[in-house]
């Protein structure tokens, strides 16, 4: 079950407050107040679902659904639209083509409590990677941590840390990893993929730099330790 979100809101305090809920519950969160910045965000970070104020500032969740919905990596992901008017419910499923839909005003567990469901919904149905709590940057070629700056990358490191970390817990041959990290095909491959995984596991750290593992006859993978979450309450 992913547990990263983008949650949409043109009011700054209940914005704010969202935002510290989901963190409060093991969420990595992203936040926006217009149509513009929620696009980019979504473009750049792929959240795993998001929570969206039906206005916003510059429009509606409609426009940010619409990309969502037609963009190839993030049309499956779950939505859920907030709004204080109940007839616009109807349009969040059928225009927005959202999955849930909460009235403001019944308390953020509610969302909570959809946004949980859709995401082991979403995860049963097409065996989504496990939960993490770090995201990737890829415009800034850095690493994430509940939503802040973690760690930035050298370009070979960055490719190889996303690589593994989006398609986690599969193990990918050496071959395919250096195909794809390396720019150009290295003289003595072993030991150019062995040396570019020793600088990323100083780079992340003792403690996240053991995740990037290594099975013999079946390549090297990003391993993320169970998470605990608090439970709802």
């Amino acid at each position: 079950m992913g547990n990263t979100i983008l949650i949409a809101e043109d009011n700054k305090l209940q914005r704010k407050l969202l935002a510290a809920y989901f963190v409060s519950f093991g969420f990595v969160v992203f936040t926006a107040d217009t149509v513009r910045e929620s696009v980019k965000l979504a473009s750049r970070h792929l959240p795993d679902c998001f929570l969206l104020d039906y206005h916003l500032a510059d429009g509606t969740a409609q426009e940010v659904c619409s990309f969502i919905r037609n963009c190839e990596r993030l049309k499956d992901a779950p939505i859920v639209i907030l709004s204080g008017d109940l007839d616009q419910s109807a349009t969040s499923y059928e225009d927005c083509q959202a999955d849930s839909f909460v009235i403001k005003g019944c308390g953020y567990r509610t969302a909570l409590v959809a946004i949980r469901r859709l995401l082991r919904r979403t995860a049963g149905a097409s065996g989504l990677v496990s939960p993490t709590d770090l995201a990737v940057d890829k415009k800034a070629l850095r690493v994430l941590k509940k939503g802040e700056p973690f760690v930035e990358l050298p370009p070979e490191q960055f490719r190889l840390f996303s690589m593994l970390f989006e398609r986690r817990p599969a193990f990918i041959p050496d071959s395919d990893v250096i195909e794809q990290v390396f720019n150009c095909s290295p003289r003595e491959k072993c030991e150019a993929l062995a040396s570019l995984v020793y600088r990323l596991r100083k780079s992340l750290g003792p403690r996240y730099g053991r995740r990037v593992v290594k099975k013999k006859g079946r390549g090297w993978a990003y391993i993320q330790p169970r998470l605990r979450f608090d439970p709802v309450m």
